[in-house]
């Protein structure tokens, strides 16, 4: 089978429905939204949802300028992911502070050993002319569209990222990688400065301010039995605090803020040294 075969053809379609979800989403706040204790990540800032059975899980982000965080990091990410009791699977862009773009990656990870079950599996990037490669870039200043699919009936996986602006395509997709029967009860959306969902062996510099990052918007999760909405909900979501822990427990990378747009939006902020400290650091 040809690259160009393997291309998924219908971006324009999934850039539809997730406006149209953002829309139905925004019409509506959840009486039942539930908000848990913030929960920290060595290497991740943004939100997770506990507390249900997670099929599906999208979002959007805006991709700035990397090059303005190259005093903080020296590389950092977006994404979403499923968690179950043995997998984690990722989808997202990554940028180098030293560079420029952003190259969209997928990553299937055992969750007991942390190590790599599969790296962008059957990837395909196409861009709008129909030339199709393995790999490619997004360029900053566009948005992209992140989605991570798992069906319930065959148990693959579709990992795709859409650019929003170009309708460039990136598509991770495979349909029996592993298997029915796997129960995704955790879903996240963030910022990532780690390589893996563990890593905490990164440098990182405090700004002299808070300093945003990244904003997410149309954040959509999907259960098991169907049920369609934003992190607010009957579910539980959670604050993920980035903290390496490397130098103290006062290690704060990034935070994101409280959530927007009935519960589909919030931004990522690096953390100022003067907010550096034991207390759980707050976002402006």
């Amino acid at each position: 089978m040809s690259i160009s075969s393997l291309r998924w053809r219908a971006p324009s379609a999934l850039i539809a429905a997730g406006a149209a979800a953002a829309a139905v989403l925004a019409l509506a706040v959840p009486a039942g939204a539930v908000t848990g204790t913030a929960e920290i990540s060595p290497e991740q800032a943004g939100y997770t949802a506990t507390g249900a059975q997670f099929q599906h899980v999208d979002a959007g982000v805006f991709l700035r300028n990397p090059a303005q965080y190259a005093g903080e990091v020296a590389q950092y990410s977006h994404s979403i992911q499923l968690w179950s009791s043995g997998l984690v699977a990722v989808v997202g862009v990554r940028a180098s502070t030293s560079g420029s773009g952003y190259t969209p990656y997928s990553t299937i990870y055992d969750r007991s050993t942390h190590q790599v079950i599969a790296s962008n599996p059957n990837a395909v990037f196409c861009n709008t002319a129909d030339q199709c490669s393995t790999t490619g870039t997004f360029p900053t200043g566009d948005s992209v569209w992140l989605t991570l699919n798992y069906d319930l009936k065959h148990g693959g996986l579709g990992l795709v990222v859409v650019d929003l602006t170009s309708g460039s395509t990136f598509n991770s997709i495979e349909a029996n990688l592993i298997g029915t029967g796997v129960s995704f009860t955790q879903a996240r959306v963030g910022t990532e400065f780690g390589s893996s969902p563990w890593d905490n062996s990164y440098s990182h510099t405090p700004p002299a301010q808070f300093t945003k990052a990244a904003t997410y918007t149309g954040v959509e999760l999907v259960t098991y039995s169907g049920h369609r909405a934003t992190l607010w909900s009957w579910w539980v979501h959670h604050k993920l605090l980035a903290n390496t822990e490397q130098q103290s427990s006062s290690d704060w990378v990034a935070v994101p803020n409280d959530l927007s747009s009935d519960g589909g939006s919030f931004s990522t902020f690096f953390v100022p040294q003067s907010a550096q400290g034991p207390s759980q650091p707050a976002a402006p």
